[in-house]
């Protein structure tokens, strides 16, 4: 020992060679190799996926089920109330043919309305809260699983910035945490929350299949309400040539009709329908071994990596000076 109490052997201790940075460097391409040959790609796109369809099941689609909600209302409304304004659906030049003309279109929106009934009923038992009541089993599973595996995706990047950074800067190699890197990849909570991920498939299709089919039903009836309506009103032979002007000056009826239609395609589906489909194509019969498995190899090479990272950090570190044990007092009247 010299006098200051560190030993001969760590007179090294606290400089950065240019082998430490060297080794730094094949490490964090030792563990690129490890991500391709564990296949944790693949894991990293099925989390991203399911990250995806628990956002859109958390959020529920609750708002543009609300607004649809009200259109149906308002068509419901129009519909039921339009046998008390046949008086109101020949406007401008028809008018003159009212008494003809108003019973047919009243027979025509009688039919209407029943086949409205139907949708209205197969909207009624779409229910946005037990989506977003899955979505929050999800989330809860998710909040370990997600971390965990893009935390092992970006660790070989995360290494080769450590050399990069030692390259300009010395110093900043004793600083790397490489006990965050050992936690990460122990996977604490991993197996409890794919296992919470699995259960939450439960009654899954029983779900997600008859709201696929009324919401494809809802969809169908509004992308057709607004040729539908006009359908309605249009004038029967041999007076048919007149139906331009029926649209020229609309009745109450067909422009309160027309203007809701407007606003339910204003009503974007498409989020509900990706959330449907990803659930019964990606996830209700998702084998969660296609992430646990990559994980777990990744896992086992990647903590040898960590390892000898973890080696040239500490040699890298000041040991500072050594603490001299205290003489005992038997020791000192020798």
């Amino acid at each position: 020992m010299n006098k200051h109490g560190s030993r001969g052997d760590n007179l090294g201790r606290g400089r950065v060679r240019s082998e430490d940075t060297k080794g730094v460097k094949d490490l964090a391409y030792k563990l690129a190799g490890d991500f391709r040959d564990s296949k944790l790609e693949g894991a990293t796109i099925i989390v991203d996926r399911l990250e995806r369809l628990k956002d859109l099941a958390v959020d529920g689609q609750v708002e543009q089920m609300r607004q649809l909600k009200d259109v149906m209302k308002n068509w419901s409304e129009i519909l039921n109330s339009a046998p008390d304004d046949t008086d109101e659906f020949a406007t401008g030049d028809m008018a003159l043919c009212s008494s003809w003309y108003a019973p047919k279109v009243e027979v025509k929106l009688k039919d209407l309305f029943e086949e409205f009934r139907d949708i209205e009923k197969a909207f009624a038992k779409i229910n946005p809260a037990k989506f977003q009541d899955l979505g929050r089993r999800m989330n809860k599973a998710m909040e370990r699983i997600a971390p965990i595996v893009h935390g092992m995706k970006n660790l070989p990047d995360e290494v080769s910035d450590i050399a990069d950074r030692a390259d300009e800067r010395e110093e900043t190699l004793k600083d790397t945490d490489t006990k965050a890197m050992k936690k990460l990849l122990e996977g604490q909570g991993m197996t409890i929350s794919l296992s919470s991920l699995e259960d939450c498939k439960r009654g899954l299709l029983d779900l997600v299949e008859p709201t696929q089919r009324n919401l494809e039903k809802v969809q169908t009836f509004v992308s057709e309400a607004h040729d539908k309506f006009k359908q309605a009103f249009e004038v029967p032979c041999p007076c048919c040539c007149m139906t331009s002007y029926v649209y020229d000056q609309p009745s109450r009826c067909l422009t309160e009709l027309l203007e809701n239609a407007d606003r339910a395609l204003d009503v974007d589906l498409q989020p509900f329908f990706e959330l449907l489909r990803g659930l019964k194509d990606d996830y209700s019969d998702l084998d969660l071994n296609r992430v646990s498995k990559p994980t777990n190899r990744f896992a086992a090479l990647a903590t040898e990596r960590v390892d000898r990272l973890d080696k040239i950090v500490a040699g890298v570190r000041p040991s500072g000076s050594y603490c001299l044990m205290p003489m005992s007092t038997s020791s000192r009247r020798r």
